[in-house]
C-alpha cells in the first residue's frame, strides 16, 4: 500500500511540474504574439509596414515557428512570431 501511495505522490509531483512549465510556455508565447501584433498595428498606422531594403516573404504553410528567420534577418524587428507563425511586421 505504501508503494502505491509513493508512486501516486511521485507522479503527481511530476505532473504538477509539467503543467507549470506548459502554462508558463503558453503565457510567454501569447505575450510575444500580442507584442508582435501591436508592432504590426503601429507600423501600419504610420505607413511603415513595408521594409526599406529587404522584403521577406513568409510561407505560412511551411513555417514551423522556430524563430530562426527572425534571428537571421539582417534588418532587425522586421519579422515576428504570431501564434506560432512568422509574420512580416
Amino acid at each position: 500500500m505504501e508503494v502505491i501511495l509513493e508512486n501516486i505522490l511521485g507522479y503527481s509531483v511530476i505532473l504538477l511540474i509539467a503543467v507549470v512549465f506548459i502554462v508558463l510556455y503558453i503565457r510567454r508565447n501569447k505575450r510575444e504574439s500580442e507584442e508582435t501584433i501591436s508592432k504590426i498595428r503601429e507600423a501600419k498606422k504610420y505607413g511603415f509596414h513595408e521594409p526599406v531594403s529587404l522584403h521577406p516573404v513568409v510561407d505560412t504553410d511551411r513555417c514551423i515557428g522556430s524563430g530562426a528567420c527572425i534571428k537571421a534577418c539582417p534588418e532587425k524587428d522586421i519579422l515576428g512570431i504570431v501564434n506560432g507563425q512568422a509574420h512580416v511586421i
